[in-house]
Parts: C-alpha cells; structure tokens; sequence
C-alpha cells in the first residue's frame, strides 16, 4: 500500500499529471483525485495497480511517506512489434521537449520491410515535433529512408563489432540476440557516455556520397 503523499510526491516527482497516471492504471481520473484529496481508499487491487504503474516509471517508495527515483531503469522490449515499442518510447520521452535521437550500426532496410507503415508514421510524427536523427549505418549502404546528410558511413570492420543502438532523452535501447529482443536502460550517466561515444563514432565517420549532388 501507498499513502496518498506518496502518490502526490511521487507524481510531483516524475512530472506526471493525475489523468496521465489514471490512464496508465487504466482507472478514472476522479479516482486519483479522490485518493490523492482523501476523500476515499481504493480498493486493494486498484491501489496495487497505482503503486505498480508508479514503480514502472522509475519511483521507488521509501516507509510510510518517503519516494525517491531509481538511478537505473532496465525494460525488456520483445518480440514482433520490438521496433515499434522502441519508436512507441522514443517519441513518448521527446515530443514535448525535442531533440536528437542518435542511432548507430543499423540496416534500415529489413526493418523498413517489415513495417513500412508505421515506420513512415513514426518518422512523420517526429518530423512534426522538432526531433532529429543521426544514424550510422555500413559503409556502401545508400538505403536512406531520409535525408542524405542524416547518415554517416562506419566502416565495415566496426560496424560487424557493435550492436544497434538507440540513444535519447537520457536512456539507451541497444538490441540483442536475434533482432527481436532490446533492452531499454535509462540511467543519466549511461546516457552520457553512450552519447559521447556516438559522437566520436559520428566525428571519425564516412560522409557518403549525396545522389543529389551527381
């Protein structure tokens, strides 16, 4: 069980507004609102369910009235629709603030083929909230699905010995295994290194040709 402080800090906390919580417990609004004035308890259920959605954001409950945000975040993305889960939490994290989502060593191709839809969509909605990509790919790979100069060449013996990455609004995604498995970190120093780490790769990258240009 939570106390209705904790709910209100918690959510104070992560800048989470009460339909937003209410929507991810798949309660209504007014029954946040009820708990959090105090005008009523929920169920036991519906208060595991608070306090569950609450945890899956990062808030840790500390005795009867303290929380705190974990320093690290882990989520296992699986599955057929991995790539979309991905897009799902990058647009989610970005679309209020903007910025740049660093990508690096991926074949855009098989995962285009796969969902051309809603990797159109994905790339429309980002283009219409200010936010940017930069991806490394293969030298010799020209399968832009945007603009030329958002892409730089690894060279082949680099590109073989890493694995595709997402870094963004302070978190990692980083795929493993058989490309239907990611593992979602945030974590600000985690975020920071990987970024900088991206950026040396971008520095020392091949620009490739533009068809324009020719």
């Amino acid at each position: 069980m939570i106390t209705k402080e904790q709910c209100r800090a918690a959510r104070s906390f992560i800048g989470l507004k009460q339909a937003e919580l209410a929507e991810d417990c798949n309660l209504s609004k007014t029954a946040i609102t009820h708990f959090e004035s105090g005008l009523f308890n929920p169920r036991a259920d519906n208060m595991a369910k608070i306090r569950d959605a609450l945890e899956q954001r990062g808030i840790e409950f500390v005795g009867d009235y303290g929380v705190q945000k974990r320093q690290t975040i882990f989520q296992l993305l699986e599955g057929d629709t991995m790539y979309v889960d991905v897009w799902d939490d990058v647009y989610n994290t970005l679309k209020d603030r903007g910025g740049e989502v660093l990508i690096s060593h991926v074949d855009e191709r098989p995962v285009f083929q796969k969902h051309p839809e809603e990797l159109t969509a994905h790339l429309r909605r980002l283009k219409e909230r200010n936010i940017r990509e930069r991806i490394l790919v293969c030298e010799g790979d020209t399968f832009f699905i945007q603009e030329p100069e958002s892409y730089r060449w690894l060279p082949k013996e680099i590109y073989k010995s890493g694995v595709m990455s997402f870094v963004y609004g302070g978190k990692i995604a980083l795929q493993f295994w058989n490309g239907n498995v990611c593992l979602l970190i945030e974590n600000k120093s985690i975020y920071e290194d990987e970024k900088q780490r991206f950026e040396y790769l971008w520095e020392n990258a091949l620009i490739p040709p533009n068809p324009r240009e020719d």
